[in-house]
């Protein structure tokens, strides 16, 4: 039942797209300066011309940005990723993640696509496999972290290194399979002649929102794993002080 539910995550996750602005930090700048005149703007609309004067003095001045701010549709894979790790542990999560896989790559004879380029057989010619790839990795990597401390320094330890490994991953597949293309010279995919754009897209622009947002999977995961240690070994779940007090008994006259 977990796995399922870890596959139906995975799954509806495929179809969240979320315009950012694009994380470089010149491109933050106009962003945040650009909202920035927005909220002043705002009050300055909304506040009655006497309490306006009074405030006017201590509102900021902001400069207004310096060109438009680009945005990107972010998918949140990664911190599903590392949310499911966390949450579902060894193996769980891993075999999740891996029948999202199988469905991405079948699913397509049955009308279902989960990949962001639809998916299919075929599927591990685009740029972005080895991030699903790296998914698996990352989930296996959270989990054995994390395992059954709840230390913040294990924690943050574990989603450090499963954003690393995921995006490792897809790395080395993205680059790799780039260089085997161009060896064996048979077969040249399009994104071949734009393999670093392909890298930064994948990598670079969704690192900083991938570990804000992990972050956050984290703190919801929390109370969420407890849950599902409850459902994995009820019966931890339904010992009173009493059990516990009886079963310290029993050990101490079998010492």
């Amino acid at each position: 039942m977990l796995v399922l539910l870890g596959l139906q995550v995975f799954f509806f996750s495929s179809f969240v797209a979320v315009p950012l602005p694009t994380a470089t930090p010149r491109n933050l700048s106009r962003y945040f300066h650009a909202q920035a005149n927005e909220i002043l703007a705002d009050v300055r609309a909304h506040t009655q011309a006497k309490y306006l004067a009074k405030i006017e003095p201590y509102l900021p001045s902001v400069a207004p940005p310096d060109g438009l701010t680009r945005f990107t549709l972010y998918a949140p894979q990664a911190p599903i990723a590392i949310f499911l790790g966390y949450v579902l542990g060894w193996p769980i999560a891993t075999i999740s993640a891996v029948l999202f896989i199988l469905v991405g790559i079948v699913g397509p004879s049955f009308g279902v696509n989960p990949f962001a380029a639809g998916g299919g057989p075929d599927y591990y010619l685009q740029p972005g496999f080895g991030y699903l790839l790296g998914m698996v990795v990352a989930t296996a990597v959270v989990a054995k972290i994390a395992g059954e401390k709840r230390t913040s320094l294990r924690q943050l330890g574990a989603l450090g290194a499963g954003i690393v490994c995921l995006h490792l991953t897809g790395l080395v597949y993205l680059i790799g399979s780039a260089l085997l293309f161009a060896i064996i010279d048979v077969f040249h995919p399009e994104w071949l002649y734009w393999v670093f754009d392909q890298a930064r897209n994948l990598t670079w622009y969704p690192l900083p929102y991938d570990l804000f947002f992990s972050l956050l999977a984290i703190g919801v995961g929390f109370p969420v794993r407890y849950l599902v240690s409850m459902l994995t070994a009820p019966d931890i779940a339904l010992k009173t002080k009493h059990d516990i007090l009886v079963q310290q008994r029993i050990d101490e006259l079998l010492q």
